[in-house]
């Protein structure tokens, strides 16, 4: 006899907080990669499949707005579905390992391929982030506006947005022009910038007068002279002035930008941040990021609480992005992208981007994953 259901979560605590959801014991109905009912009791015998989730928390899919995954091609590349559907991530933003030159080749052996839903910010350096050695601007001509537009529009159904890099020793001494091209691709495309702020030749105030509402800082804990917390250790008027311009600031962990004495002083001043990720990739994975997943359990460290901590990473990021309620939410019709995950108490110890250790109360667990209705395990992808 035909069932009405694919798949059935049975017996999670819902959290969802946008939704009216907050760790309320339900069932959720899956049928065709999508959710079709979420309700206080659904029979087993009405799915084909079902998943005891009694004992866990059942948020949204995660969203990782910043990792890199050009595995094999990007020199900080890793694999995708290792780290990201694997880790409780449903979906994930490579934040800039292609550009325009080397872009379909990662659309063919990474985004088509993989069962993480993937999606990307273009680098505005037509060789995206081949090599360390050579920072990827220091020859303005690889930031090709013909090559980055030919591009966003033979993939826009994964290129969501344009990426730049700032550092000094990335762009050398073409950080305004760099920057002034990577806007233009974003004016004629409409497409968002997210921007890479750290150790720039060019100033906090002066970057932040060029992005538009809408545009993404990331790493915006990381501690440099061009970071949102001043030398003094007071938040500057520049990023409160870009906050109200509706510019995104989102925390990019990575291996060097992010620092638990800067996130401190941007929270006690009243500056959370917009949506955390992980810059998870080859130089970090290993830690100290390890996850996203263990990227939140910092935060709630830092005293965000469980339900804005889980927001930032569904939610949160999915409005960024133009994507909310197809992803990030717990509703009837959306993608049925689920993580799966238990609170652990006891002694935490978290480490940040500079090798400073907290130990906090709690971490985050990853139990599983359901993306697009299919379950996936952990270990499963090893």
């Amino acid at each position: 006899m035909p069932t009405r259901y694919d798949l059935l979560v049975k017996g999670g605590q819902l959290q969802d907080t946008p939704e009216g959801l907050n760790q309320d014991r339900k069932d959720i109905g899956i049928r065709q990669g999508r959710i079709e009912s979420i309700a206080d009791e659904i029979h087993e015998e009405d799915a084909q499949t079902v998943i005891d989730a009694s004992g866990t928390i059942v948020c949204p899919g995660m969203i990782d707005l910043h990792v890199h995954v050009w595995d094999g091609v990007a020199h900080l590349g890793i694999p995708a579905d290792l780290n990201c559907v694997g880790k409780g991530v449903t979906t994930a933003f490579d934040a800039g390992s292609a550009g325009a030159d080397i872009y379909p080749g990662f659309q063919k052996y990474v985004i088509d391929v993989s069962a993480t839903r993937i999606k990307s910010f273009l680098h505005i350096s037509s060789q995206g982030q081949l090599t360390q050695d050579i920072g990827e601007l220091t020859d303005i001509r690889y930031a090709n506006v013909s090559k980055a537009l030919e591009a966003c529009e033979t993939y826009k159904d994964s290129i969501v947005g344009i990426k730049i890099r700032m550092s000094t020793g990335i762009v050398g001494d073409n950080g305004p022009e760099g920057l002034k091209l990577a806007l233009e691709v974003c004016e004629a495309t409409g497409l968002p910038l997210m921007i890479h702020p750290n150790a720039s030749p060019i100033s906090f105030e002066e970057m932040m007068d060029e992005l538009r509402g809408g545009d993404i800082v990331t790493h915006c804990y990381h501690r440099s002279d061009t970071g949102v917390i001043d030398e003094s250790g007071r938040l500057r008027s520049a990023a409160k002035k870009a906050l109200d311009k509706g510019i995104q600031f989102d925390v990019g962990h990575g291996a060097g930008s992010f620092s638990f004495d800067v996130a401190e002083a941007a929270l006690e001043q009243g500056f959370p941040p917009g949506t955390i990720s992980s810059d998870l990739h080859k130089y970090n994975v290993d830690g100290p990021v390890h996850s996203l997943l263990e990227t939140v359990s910092k935060f709630i460290y830092l005293g965000l609480s469980f339900e804005e901590a889980i927001q930032k990473v569904t939610t949160d990021p999915a409005r960024a992005i133009k994507m909310v309620g197809d992803i990030g939410a717990l509703r009837q019709g959306a993608a049925a992208d689920l993580t799966l995950i238990r609170i652990v108490e006891g002694p935490a110890e978290f480490t940040d981007a500079l090798g400073e250790k907290r130990t906090g109360d709690l971490r985050l667990e990853h139990v599983s994953t359901v993306k697009d209705g299919r379950v996936y395990a952990p270990g499963m992808l090893q």
